[in-house]
């Protein structure tokens, strides 16, 4: 294995950074388990206005619900954790309790976008039993899938969301779910074509299993090539699709990674203990990299108050839109909060790397990456030796302690001298710290003959998800803010998260714009640029969902009113992060 580089911070550093308070972290009190009881999974049964409950549904959703706590405590077991797994809200006689709510409109009105209008009514008719949704870990079972003329619709949500202190699933009832029939081949099932009663339970049983997952805080994580002969599909990839097709003998089935592992096990509805929720206070204060034809060693470590127990990397090539392709690799972290990763299976593209750290309590935080491996399989991995220095300045400047992001600067060019795009990046931290007023175009001297139009005053401006931003992007969790599209940094530019519209009145003394636009780093959105001047189109992009860079220069002559727009491309603003790169005035 060929060691490229790495970033050592040596003891004498290490104790300066701390007493100049770069990466140091508030000390918290030990979290303590709270005294409620052992925490289980609520499940809701959704009825809306023109169905009626199925006769046999609580022995039935028994079954389905004791068969995914089976997969867990075997893939748990599996993994090295002994047989861990969720318990279920039962009754003194030992029954599956289910809490029936019954809904306000019929089926029709609860569409795929209905889960928050799901779960709205199903908080209030809780709470009314004195149970707070906003604290538990909830199955929805909905009579929302339809059945006609032999053909299985589904009406309303089929997702889940949630982290280790409350999530929600949303799944689907019907008479045909039953574990009982997942080794079965005869005629019945369907799943958008006709298919068999078992593959009928495969998939709908398996999205009971992959839905809860999300609930419990799992992403999507799909199973490595050597995972798929070896042991079939991963559950959070497309293993809702597998879920017992081995017990038909139509394939390995689906099963429950390391990277799923780790979180879970210490996840309370696993663990039984309830923590409050508290932030993760860490950060990562070293990172060691060493790589290989196809490969990537990590070996690092993570600075931190809060017990950490382990890591997961999420390794997620740029090139696709779907996020089903990112494969997870799981570290135990030791009490120094040293870590090792291995990521293989590497092909030439964009990466984004994403590094969840997890804490006995179950909160966990992510640190973004984004790096590159070449037509060679190597990795370029200065992007992740950037990170630690990054990171520092990221939290400095959302505190606003720019005496903090000066020393944190001034250390890095100290210690990684030839690094110029990451000095590029401190430095910038530090002019928006301290960015001047927006110019007004009828300001600017005749002698100024180019001008960034991220510099100038909008009439109007608004985005999709966050405020405008000049030369920066939304804030997004621990995500670094700086406009980074196709593995490249920018100073200049414009947030623009789908849909979005920046107006400017222009001066007509300017002839061009000159403009970059693309997708910021680490989204895997769709989005279509359109740039208008007078309310005439002068420009349309295609269809954007890859991180390609694009650039387009439109003349201005005789524009009043100029408009930048990026719009949804029609499918849904969800991770449109829609940027303009370098936009440039010239006369």
């Amino acid at each position: 294995m060929q060691n490229l580089t790495s970033l050592r911070l040596c003891r004498g550093v290490l104790a300066l950074l701390a007493g100049l308070q770069v990466w140091e972290v508030a000390f918290a009190a030990e979290q303590r388990p709270t005294s409620a009881g052992r925490p289980v999974l609520r499940v809701v049964y959704f009825i809306p206005t023109d169905r009626e409950p199925i006769p046999d549904r609580v022995e039935r959703l028994d079954r389905v619900l004791t068969e995914v706590q089976r997969f867990y405590r075997e893939g748990m077991e599996q993994n090295g954790y002994g047989p861990m797994t969720f318990e279920l809200d039962r009754e003194p006689d030992g029954r599956l309790r289910l809490l029936e709510v019954r809904a306000k409109e019929p089926m029709q009105a609860y569409g795929r976008d209905a889960s928050g209008k799901v779960r709205d009514e199903v908080k209030a008719a809780l709470a009314k039993q004195s149970v707070d949704l906003d604290r538990e870990t909830v199955i929805i079972v909905q009579l929302l899938l339809d059945w006609k003329d032999g053909r299985a619709i589904e009406i309303g949500p089929y997702v889940g969301g949630g982290d280790a202190h409350s999530g929600t699933a949303w799944v689907y009832d019907n008479a045909r779910l039953d574990p009982r029939l997942l080794a079965s081949t005869a005629p019945g099932g369907y799943y958008h074509r006709p298919c068999s009663l078992g593959q009928f339970n495969t998939h709908y049983i398996g999205g009971v299993a992959h839905e809860l997952g999300h609930a419990l805080g799992l992403p999507h994580e799909r199973e490595r090539p050597e995972e798929q002969t070896r042991r079939g599909t991963s559950l959070m990839g497309a293993g809702n699709h597998t879920y017992g097709q081995e017990l038909r003998g139509e394939g390995r089935g689906t099963f429950l990674t390391a990277a799923a592992a780790l979180p879970l096990s210490v996840h309370p509805l696993f663990t039984g203990q309830r923590f409050p929720r508290a932030e993760l206070l860490c950060q990562v204060a070293q990172m060691d990299t060493e790589t290989g034809p196809n490969r990537l060693l990590l070996a690092g470590r993570l600075a931190s108050s809060s017990n950490i127990v382990g890591l997961v990397a999420y390794n997620d090539p740029q090139a696709f839109e779907a996020d089903y392709d990112a494969s997870g690799w799981a570290s135990r972290v030791d009490l120094d909060g040293r870590f090792r990763l291995m990521v293989e299976d590497l092909s030439p593209g964009l990466y984004d790397l994403r590094l969840r750290a997890i804490g006995s309590s179950g909160d966990t935080k992510y640190f973004h990456f984004s790096y590159e491996v070449d037509s060679a399989g190597r990795p370029l991995v200065e992007p992740l030796l950037e990170g630690p220095w990054i990171q520092r300045a990221h939290d400095a400047f959302r505190a606003r302690d720019n005496q903090r992001m000066a020393t944190v600067a001034a250390a890095a060019k100290e210690f990684r001298p030839d690094a110029t795009v990451l000095h590029r990046k401190l430095a910038h931290y530090a002019k928006l710290a301290s960015a001047t007023p927006a110019r007004l175009l009828r300001d600017v001297p005749t002698d100024v003959k180019r001008l960034s139009l991220a510099e100038v005053e909008w009439e109007s401006a608004r985005t999709g998800w966050g405020p405008p931003l000049r030369n920066q992007v939304s804030p997004n969790g621990d995500a670094s803010g700086l406009l980074e599209a196709g593995g490249k940094f920018f100073e200049s530019g414009l947030y623009a998260h789908a849909p979005a519209r920046h107006v400017f009145r222009m001066d007509k003394g300017w002839k061009t714009l000159k403009t970059g636009y693309g997708l910021q780093d680490r989204h895997n959105g769709s989005v279509v640029f359109v740039i208008k001047g007078d309310g005439k189109e002068l420009f349309r992009s295609a269809r954007i969902n890859d991180h390609r860079l694009r650039e387009q220069i439109v003349t201005l002559e005789g524009v009043t009113l100029l408009e930048l727009i990026v719009e949804d491309a029609g499918d849904g603003a969800n991770s449109d992060w829609g940027v303009w790169l370098d936009p440039q005035l010239e006369r």
